[in-house]
C-alpha cells in the first residue's frame, strides 16, 4: 500500500472515531436519583435523621408531563431546552454552598435552598390548582416528612 493511501485511511479512521464519540456523548439521565451531594458532611457522632430523597425523572416527565426546563435552568434562571442525552450539570455545580449563612438564610446559591425552592414551590402550585388554598395537601408532596423519610423507628 502506498503511504498517501495509508495516511488517508488513518485520518479517516480517526475522524470516524471522533464523530462516533461525539454522537454518543452526553450525560446519562438516571431514572432514580438519590438527591444527596458529597458537599454535605454526614454526621460522624450520630446516625443521620433522614434517609436521602429519591427522585424519578420518568415519573415527572412521563406521568406528570413536566419538561426538563421546569427544573433545569441557566445562570439567568431561564429554562434550558434539554433533550435526553444532552450534557446536564448537577444542581450542586452552581448551587455549591452547603451551609446556610446566618445573615442570608435564603441565599439561592445554597444547595438546600435551591432544591426546596424548586421542588416545594412547584408541588405547592400543583396542590393549589387541585384545590388546597395553602398548597400543602394534594397530589404533590409538599411537607418535609413526605419527602424526607425519618430513620427513627416508629413505636
Amino acid at each position: 500500500m502506498n503511504k498517501k493511501l495509508l495516511t488517508l485511511l488513518l485520518v479517516a479512521g480517526i475522524a470516524v472515531i471522533f464523530v462516533a464519540t461525539g454522537l454518543n456523548a452526553g450525560t446519562e439521565v438516571k431514572d432514580n436519583l438519590i438527591l444527596e451531594d458529597p458537599g454535605y458532611k454526614k454526621p460522624k457522632k450520630r446516625a443521620p435523621k433522614f434517609k436521602s430523597l429519591a427522585f424519578t425523572h420518568k415519573k415527572h416527565m412521563e406521568d406528570h408531563k413536566i419538561s426538563c426546563g421546569e427544573c433545569h435552568h441557566d445562570k439567568d434562571n431561564k429554562p434550558l431546552d434539554l433533550k435526553i442525552g444532552d450534557n446536564v450539570q448537577k444542581c450542586s455545580e452552581c448551587h455549591n454552598k452547603f451551609k446556610k449563612d446566618k445573615k442570608n438564610r435564603k441565599d439561592i446559591m445554597v444547595h438546600e435552598n435551591a432544591m426546596h425552592g424548586n421542588c416545594v414551590t412547584c408541588h405547592k402550585d400543583i396542590n393549589k390548582k387541585a384545590g388546597d388554598k395553602k398548597g400543602m395537601k394534594g397530589p404533590a408532596p409538599a411537607s418535609c416528612t413526605k419527602c424526607h423519610i425519618s430513620t427513627k423507628k416508629k413505636k
